[in-house]
């Protein structure tokens, strides 16, 4: 829909209060002024609302009511150089600017060949889940205050300039001043822009006016910005939608007045709401203009007079509600209550555990640098190898863990470091770079977890591409720290330094256990990992790599995941275990093995070539008795294990288990559905021709009960009556495959960390082979660990096991010695039990 843009400028320029005074001196900068107002205005009032139809209005109209809010904001205009006064309108006419971007600019984001913004468009459209729209506009959200600089510096720079000195301008600073409008750090505002400039005959401040528009910028929400008819017509939706309504509720245009018992201006905002999802959203914006008042009024303290901010911090709110009630309540956090929770064992279980978490920020922070140093690496330069060191020292009373990674900048460390709960990995910022490596770190309260290991932490850390080191120190239940800045260009990465007495204790006082530890819990490879011991002058290298580097045990048989699935790599072990059936007599029953049928009744079975196998298949399964009989050199202790256990069968079958004589009893596949546990016990019968003594003439005493047990044998079928793939079922919930025993590895780590709860229980398993050893590290974010990192939830730990079980059938047909028959079989299994498939996969 084309709509002309520019009903929205109720003043006109020569209105303005600023342009006023100008005027009023006859000041000699406007001309210029009234040349940069027609070369742009028609920028503002049609080509960003072209590109962005549906965001609020950045038009004239906002430039001029952000002129007027910065006449009143200010304590006296008059008070101002000229030069300052016109670089506040600059200031206001310019700051959106770059919103209006060019097609061929627009083509360029498309494409990922924009040079000037290293964030990838195809990086932003994959936060957005694909939405182009959306991507775009958040995309030139974000960067349009430096496109506004660009711009000015492109294309004004000829009319920035100090009348009659035409070789001085400020275009600089101006561009700077609009660049820093939308930056959230106010440090940047102090590095980068000066208190005093000086032009000519003109000084000016640059901090201030930055501050001012930062005020007078954010003031402007109200209907004057979006008037109704404006929202009716356009209909936007999404956050813009919400953005329109948001300045809708706003109804005063004045919101700066005096009070007149301190003298002090302060913000009113008058207005009405019918939704308390807006009103939240109102408020959480006033408190925005709170915190940035205080953060002006801060940064301007000292300036001279002139320059000051005489406020009253706290905005006035008078919003009217209809339809609902709302309170001045708001949920708050108590920090000591709140760090003792996530510092604290009931999370992560052991206090050990606190330097999983410490180490593997190490691991984040080196496997992130380490790819932006690839990526930028050129011939002859050296290669970075990632490092980290534990360091023990007893004598000073420290133990350090060391990095040589990204290291953290203040703006990592206040809004990520200091803010628990607040991840960096999960921030836009740190999503737009799409890293390739996929960090562990998630909820952004893993660091807390140091606390498990010491009373008092400090932390020593300088980004690789900065200058400025820092010291934070912090103590256990204090929200309170101190940062110290120097600088620092020899220093790089991060060291956090704990007490060592501490550490050590949680470690039963054993630098061997820490070693023990370390070479549990991480996976090493490409990382040069040490843990150094100076009360024992002893280096030790910790070594766990992912690759299996020593020769494999005879019989084993390795399939390397990296063959099959991306991002996740790793191996198994398998050896054989047993054959396909082709006859009932291979398949594996308890000896003796009897048989039962209404006509020939129970007799034993002597010659299994007689049987036709598919005579005893119910679908995919033989189901028969096992049953236990007790003999006469183990009557009396079994008659004595009842009368112990009050007759519980059950329990003394299980503690005689290898004492008792066990028979296997099969039925055809017609007689299986009436199979079932139960006890038996003189003149009871399991069948009409299988009863108590038939068991008692083969050897079962007439004086003890037994049990039937009905056991289960799964076959796929190859050939009918000819080959069977025996195979087995694991509930989600039995200890099929068991943890960490000697001689079987079954571990799974994400991004090189172990997930200590996590067990291997795949779903369908060919028994034809055994699998001896699972490790497995997966790379991709699809599976985040839960907030303990000790497991994951269930339907990851399904998909895995699923992804896994599937990997190592597949490896298996291609590595085991088959026939065509047997290995034909192996693969309709496959299809038939891991047919869905994987997004990990990789296409043959």
């Amino acid at each position: 829909m084309n709509i002309q843009m520019n009903i929205d400028t109720d003043y006109k320029l020569d209105d303005l209060t600023l342009i006023k005074y100008l005027k009023s001196v006859d000041s000699p900068f406007l001309p210029k002024i009234q040349e940069v107002y027609e070369q742009v205005k028609d920028i503002l009032n049609s080509r960003v609302q072209h590109v962005f139809p549906n965001y609020t209005l950045h038009n004239t109209g906002h430039s001029f009511r952000v002129m007027e809010y910065m006449s009143k904001l200010v304590s006296d205009y008059t008070k101002l150089s000229e030069l300052e006064i016109t670089i506040l309108i600059y200031a206001a006419l310019l700051h959106d600017i770059g919103m209006a971007v060019s097609e061929e600019d627009l083509n360029s984001i498309k494409t990922d060949s924009f040079s000037f913004c290293e964030v990838k468009f195809s990086a932003m459209k994959k936060i957005m889940a694909g939405d182009e729209a959306k991507a775009m506009g958040e995309y030139i959200r974000r960067i349009h205050a430096s496109l506004s600089g660009r711009y000015i510096c492109e294309n004004l720079k000829d009319k920035l300039i100090i009348p009659k000195l035409p070789t001085l301008d400020f275009t600089r600073e101006l561009a700077l001043i609009c660049e820093s409008h939308t930056i959230d750090d106010y440090d940047w505002i102090k590095n980068n822009l000066r208190t005093h400039e000086v032009r000519g005959d003109y000084s000016f401040n640059p901090q201030f006016i930055a501050v001012i528009l930062r005020l007078a910028d954010i003031l402007d929400i109200d209907s004057n910005r979006t008037p109704y008819s404006l929202y009716k017509l356009i209909a936007p939706i999404g956050i813009s939608d919400e953005e329109w309504k948001q300045h809708f509720v706003i109804s005063n245009n004045e919101k700066i007045i005096i009070n007149e018992k301190t003298k002090q201006k302060k913000i009113v905002f008058h207005g009405k709401a019918n939704n308390a999802s807006i009103h939240r959203k109102i408020l959480t914006y006033i408190n925005w203009v709170q915190d940035e008042l205080v953060k002006a009024t801060t940064l301007v303290n000292g300036m001279p007079a002139q320059y000051s901010l005489v406020y009253e911090t706290t905005p006035e709110i008078n919003i009217q509600t209809e339809g609902y009630t709302f309170s001045d309540y708001k949920m708050t956090l108590e920090f000591k209550a709140i760090s003792s929770l996530l510092m604290g064992e009931k999370i992560y279980g052991h206090r050990s555990l606190g330097l999983r978490e410490l180490i593997q920020n190490s691991i984040d922070s080196c496997r992130i640098r380490q790819e932006t140093e690839n990526i930028a690496h050129e011939f002859g330069q050296d290669t970075y190898q990632p490092k980290i060191k534990v360091i023990l020292d007893k004598e000073k009373n420290i133990a350090i863990i060391k990095d040589n990674g990204t290291g953290m900048s203040m703006d990592i460390i206040k809004k990520h470091f200091l803010n628990i709960g607040v991840s960096y990995y999960n921030s836009t910022n740190f999503l737009l770079k799409d890293y390739s490596y996929k960090p562990i770190g998630n909820f952004g309260i893993g660091f807390l977890s140091c606390f498990m290991l010491s009373d008092e932490v400090k932390v020593m850390t300088r980004h690789y591409m900065s200058k400025n080191k820092y010291l934070i120190e912090l103590e256990k239940g204090n929200e309170w720290t101190s940062l110290t800045e120097t600088e620092d260009v020899v220093f790089e990465g991060t060291e956090v330094i704990l007490n060592y007495s501490n550490f050590i204790e949680v470690f039963e006082n054993s630098p061997q256990k820490v070693n023990e530890f370390l070479c549990q819990y991480f996976l090493t490879d490409g990382i040069e990992f040490e843990l150094i011991n100076k009360s024992e002058k002893k280096i030790e290298k910790i070594v766990n790599p992912i690759i299996l580097t020593s020769p494999l045990e005879k019989g084993l048989m390795k399939i390397d995941f990296q063959d099959y699935l991306k991002d996740i790599e790793g191996y198994a072990l398998i050896k054989n275990r047993s054959n396909f059936i082709r006859n009932i007599s291979e398949v594996g029953f308890e000896e003796p093995v009897y048989k039962y049928d209404d006509e020939d009744g129970f007799i034993k079975v002597e010659d299994f070539e007689t049987l036709k196998i598919d005579d005893y298949i119910n679908g995919k399964e033989i189901k028969y008795l096992s049953i236990p009989l007790v003999e006469s050199y183990c009557e009396n202790d079994y008659i004595n294990g009842m009368k112990f256990t009050d007759n519980d069968v059950d329990e003394v079958i299980s503690k005689m288990d290898r004492e008792l004589t066990w028979i296997s009893v099969i039925v055809p596949k017609d007689y299986q559905g009436s199979l079932s546990n139960e006890t038996i016990e003189e003149r009871s019968y399991i069948f009409d021709k299988l009863s108590f003594g038939d068991l008692v003439e083969i050897g079962h005493s007439n004086s003890c009960k037994t049990k039937s047990f009905v056991k289960t044998i799964t076959l796929f079928e190859g050939l009918k009556n000819n080959l069977y793939l025996p195979f087995d079922k694991t509930d989600r919930d039995s200890d099929f495959y068991y943890w960490r025993k000697p001689d079987k590895r079954k571990e799974l780590f994400m991004r090189s960390v172990l997930i200590k709860d996590f067990r291997f229980r795949i779903p369908i398993s060919a028994s034809i082979f055994e699998i001896n050893t699972i490790v497995a590290n997966i790379s991709s974010r699809k599976f985040i660990p839960d907030i303990s990192r000790n497991n994951i939830d269930q339907n990851s730990k399904d998909f895995i096991n699923y992804v896994i079980g599937k990997t190592i059938h597949i490896g298996a047909a291609d590595i085991l010695s088959l026939g065509t028959e047997e290995k034909s079989t192996l693969q309709n299994f496959i299809k038939t039990f891991y047919n869905e498939p994987i997004e990990f996969e990789k296409l043959n």
